[in-house]
């Protein structure tokens, strides 16, 4: 809902202020930066680069907002993304970009990877076990194992 009061637009304003700061200070052009009352939002499309570069720009952003990006994994469905967020000038941000989630060579389900490394097929439908994240495309293709257990339960 639009709020049509000064307070209102005070906040807007800052949070789009804080919005070109960010975008400064991070030197990365052409985001898609959203500003919604107080918070700002990045989202980093996988049409804007390869998964790697994409990752680059995550961390940059996350570098100005003083944190550190971090892979996040649905366990209702084989969705993935790496996401940072913080503050910048006391205003809320976030920036997210989505990873694609590595298929089973027999497309039987999606790679996921458990506590030590452990790496298994998860069922098309299957939830992720907690403590599980799911292998993407930014993981080493090398490094998953050819005879792949199937479904963890």
């Amino acid at each position: 809902m639009v709020a049509f009061t000064s307070a209102a637009a005070a906040r807007s304003a800052a949070a789009i202020r804080a919005a070109a700061d960010l975008v400064e200070q991070a030197g990365i052009g052409g985001l898609s930066v959203s500003c919604h009352h107080d918070r700002i939002l990045i989202h980093v499309a996988e049409r804007d680069a390869d998964p790697q570069a994409r990752a680059r720009i995550v961390a940059a952003v996350a570098g100005v907002l003083g944190c550190v990006p971090a892979q996040t994994s649905s366990h209702a469905s084989a969705d993935a993304w790496l996401e940072a967020a913080g503050q910048i000038s006391g205003v809320p941000a976030e920036i997210f970009t989505p990873l694609a989630v590595r298929p089973e060579p027999g497309a039987g389900g999606s790679l996921a990877a458990g506590p030590g490394g452990r790496v298994a097929v998860i069922g098309a439908g299957a939830q992720l076990p907690a403590g599980w994240r799911w292998v993407t495309e930014l993981d080493d293709a090398r490094a998953v194992p050819a005879d792949l257990p199937q479904q963890v339960a």
